[in-house]
Order: structure tokens, then sequence, then C-alpha cells
């Protein structure tokens, strides 16, 4: 099943997973250090993270330890899992979705594997984006009573109403504004233009259809003039440029240039041209000599949909 404007399927909260995020913070003060003191930075700012066996909690937990993210509860991240950066291959799979957590106790961020009973291997890597300061074009969108509609919701920041080309980055994010979500939404995340009562509104949906719950949240970048140096493009999936799980890019920023740094967020109607969706966990990848090109690929070796589908993508050179 694909992204769709409505959807009457429902997903109750899961409850058991919640209970432990509740725990989070006491768990993180007695298992690690407090962040240590240094220069923080102040401008947007992106890097790799590799989940390791000292920064990773309980198995679903890595910490970010960076002087972009450390003592700032109000940040904005943004992260997609990349199978081997720099080409080099670390080669391992994420294959369950994953949000954004800072953990009050040691006042860092983390990732996290939200699926009951999922967690993150040593190993795995992850883009990492982060904005120091809410604006008109990014910012922290939640899901309520009232902009909800059966897998999503809808935005309403005059950057993205009647923005049918605008490329938006989607991240979970599970505290924000230093608040725990009340609901643990296992879905993965895609954008849909044409909603709303005058059908010029974006919605940011649960991509198997799942029932978006009440508190949600998601931090929201629009277009690239905000990411410091990353440029936004549409990649367009078809018969030409897939080849099973995997999605190749052909764009002059990554072909050849295993250093690029690739952010995606899926995007099932940009400009009201209409997708497949791919319900499944994904990340970015680069195929090395003879290839030289990117990829975004579905970590669970998934095939990408049959018919053409979208994905948009924020691109650094290095």
């Amino acid at each position: 099943m694909g992204l769709s404007r409505r959807s009457s399927s429902r997903f109750g909260a899961r409850a058991a997973a919640l209970a432990v995020l509740a725990t989070v913070a006491t768990v993180c003060q007695s298992e690690l250090a407090a962040a240590p003191a240094s220069a923080t930075v102040t401008v947007t700012s992106h890097f790799i993270l590799t989940a390791t066996s000292s920064n990773t909690i309980d198995g679903f937990i890595t910490e970010i330890n960076n002087d972009a993210t450390n003592n700032d509860p109000d940040a904005i991240l943004f992260v997609t899992p990349v199978f081997n950066s720099g080409g080099v291959c670390g080669c391992v799979d994420m294959t369950d979705p994953i949000a954004v957590y800072y953990v009050p106790g040691d006042q860092k961020w983390s990732i996290i594997d939200f699926v009951s009973g999922g967690y993150i291997p040593v190993g795995a890597e992850f883009n990492v984006l982060v904005v120091q300061k809410p604006s008109s074009s990014v910012f922290i969108a939640k899901a309520t009573a009232s902009n909800i509609s059966g897998n999503g919701f809808t935005l309403n920041q005059k950057s993205t109403v009647g923005k049918g080309t605008a490329l938006l980055q989607v991240t979970q994010n599970y505290t924000p504004d230093g608040h725990q979500v009340p609901s643990v939404n296992v879905h993965v995340p895609g954008v849909v233009y044409g909603l709303g009562s005058s059908g010029k509104q974006w919605d940011i949906q649960n991509v198997d259809n799942g029932a978006m719950p009440t508190g949600a949240a998601y931090d929201v970048m629009v277009g690239s003039g905000a990411s410091n140096g990353g440029k936004a493009v549409l990649l367009t999936g078809s018969s030409a440029n897939t080849s099973g799980a995997d999605s190749y890019i052909n764009n002059k920023q990554t072909n050849g240039n295993p250093n690029a740094a690739v952010f995606a967020t899926q995007d099932a109607d940009p400009n009201l041209n209409f997708g497949e969706g791919d319900p499944h966990p994904f990340g970015v990848g680069y195929a090395t000599s003879p290839s030289d090109i990117e990829y975004v690929f579905n970590e669970d070796g998934a095939s990408m949909p049959t018919l053409t589908y979208y994905f948009n993508l924020l691109i650094f050179p290095s």
C-alpha cells in the first residue's frame, strides 16, 4: 500500500514501547557521563554518526556527541541512514524506522529505533543535519485532533501552503520542544501535496496507511535555503534507474563523489504528480567502481515500486 490522500485504517499506540522510552532519561543518567563542556556550534552543520558499543544504550538508542547538538534541546535534526559513508563498506542495514530523541539526563540528542523490540546495530551509520533555530522554512510540525485525517496530518505554514513544487525533508521527533510525544508512531513517513480544504496543503503521512496518532511530531525543512550548502533535488524513480531495492541518483554533485552527504524523504505527490509509495525503511548508499554512483535503497531488501515514485533529496557535496 502506498501513500494516500485518505485512509480509514487504524493502528493502536505501542504502549509497551512508550513505557520503555519513558525510562530513557533514567537509564542514561546511570550509564553515561554528562556531555563534556566544549565550544557550541551555532551554524547549521552536517556530519556522520556511527553506532558503536559505547554510544548505544539498551540496543535501541544511539547518542550523538557533537558540539552542534549537545546541551541544545531546541535543535532541529534531520537523519538518513547511510550504508557506506565515503564509499567505505560499513555495510550495516538499518531495517526499522528511526526518530530523534533528546536525552535530558545527558543533554544529548540521540537516534532511536522506535519499533518495539527493534535495535540499532553496531556499525550502523547515519547522515545527520542540525539546524539550531527554527524559521519559516525549518520548523517542528505536530499532529493534532484538528489537522489529522486518517494516516496523515496537514501543514499550514506559509512556506508550504500552495507550494506544490517544494521539496520537504522530514524526520520524526520524539521530544518536540523538550517534551516526549504521547504515542509511539512506528511507520515510515512520506509527504503528499494536494490536501486540505483548498487542496493546496502538504500532508505528512504514514506510508503504509497506518493511522497517524495525535501528538506525533516531525522536524521539517522546506527547500535548501536554510541547509548551509545543500542542494534540494527531486529523484524520480522508474524502470530506467531502478534495480531491485536500489534507485540510482544521476546528479553532478554525487556522481563519482563517495563523500557526498545525502538526505532523503519520500514524496508521493510532487506538484500533483502522484507516485507510488514505498512502505519500507530506506537509506542511501554509494556504488563504488565501476558504477561510482549514489543510490536510495530499501534497507530490508524489498524491491522499489514498479511504477513511478519520488524521493526528495538534499545533497551536500562533502
